[in-house]
């Protein structure tokens, strides 16, 4: 995976993710962004760093979704979010985004693992916190 940044959408992972995104039907978003939050949710196993660059990018969807407010200034963040077609938020959506962020921080994880002494690890670490808090009940 390439990341050129920190943020949720600045890696190949989350602009391929949010490609798909933009392409798709608007009454089908919420479920593109579930499964992709179900990837490092279900309880098969830990997911990649790859699949939780796409959950970090969807839970950045739902929290933008949820609040109206902008997450991230990235130039690749999906434009259908700063208009009508953005995805309907359900509190079930915020929780499993919530668990989803949850995963990717915990130690260990493969997110956790490829960040792990890089230079911005602590960035990168600070920018998923903050998009945790956004979403309430912190559980990390």
């Amino acid at each position: 995976m390439a990341t050129w940044q920190v943020g949720p959408f600045d890696n190949d992972e989350a602009v391929e993710w949010c490609a798909a995104l933009e392409d798709a039907d608007p009454d089908q978003r919420a479920e593109l962004t579930r499964v992709a939050l179900a990837e490092v949710t279900s309880p098969v196993g830990v997911g990649s760093a790859e699949d939780a660059a796409r959950a970090i990018a969807a839970a950045a969807v739902v929290l933008q979704a949820l609040t109206g407010k902008p997450v991230s200034t990235s130039a690749y963040s999906p434009r259908f979010l700063e208009g009508q077609e953005c995805i309907q938020a359900s509190p079930e959506l915020r929780d499993v985004a919530a668990r989803a962020l949850d995963a990717a921080l915990a130690p260990g994880s493969a997110w956790r693992l490829q960040w792990h002494d890089d230079v911005e690890e602590e960035e990168a670490i600070a920018v998923v916190e903050q998009l945790r808090r956004g979403l309430g009940s912190e559980v990390y």
